[in-house]
């Protein structure tokens, strides 16, 4: 995979051990340092490169709209499972459900939580 979805772009860390505050753009493997999250400089810097084992560019996720966040609270509310709110079903599995054609209602009468839906 070549780019992961972040919530939060991490600081690079070499801008880090200089002291200053920079976003990272890339979770990449450094020659000779290991992995690391650099910024756009740092990274061309070290000659790094996309792909598999190597580097991935982090692209920062576009907020849910306000309407589809207070479906997915509805959602959290019929099902009563207290899930951690960093959690992969707080974060990822229930919008993945309001996409789903089966209804919140039903899948609530049938006791199906986020992460069954899913499978």
């Amino acid at each position: 995979m070549k780019t992961v979805i972040v919530t939060k772009l991490p600081n690079c860390d070499i801008c880090a051990m200089e002291g200053k505050t920079e976003p990272a753009k890339y979770d990449t493997r450094v020659p000779g340092e290991g992995w690391m999250n650099l910024c756009q400089c740092h990274y061309d810097m070290h000659g790094c490169s996309l792909g598999p084992g190597k580097a991935q560019k982090l692209v920062l996720k576009c907020p849910e709209p306000q309407p589809r966040k207070d479906r997915a609270d509805k959602l959290c509310e019929y099902c009563g499972k207290s899930c951690p709110s960093d959690g992969w079903n707080m974060t990822t599995a229930r919008f993945r459900i309001l996409d789903n054609p089966i209804e919140i209602d039903v899948m609530v009468s049938a006791g199906l939580y986020c992460e069954e839906i899913n499978q």
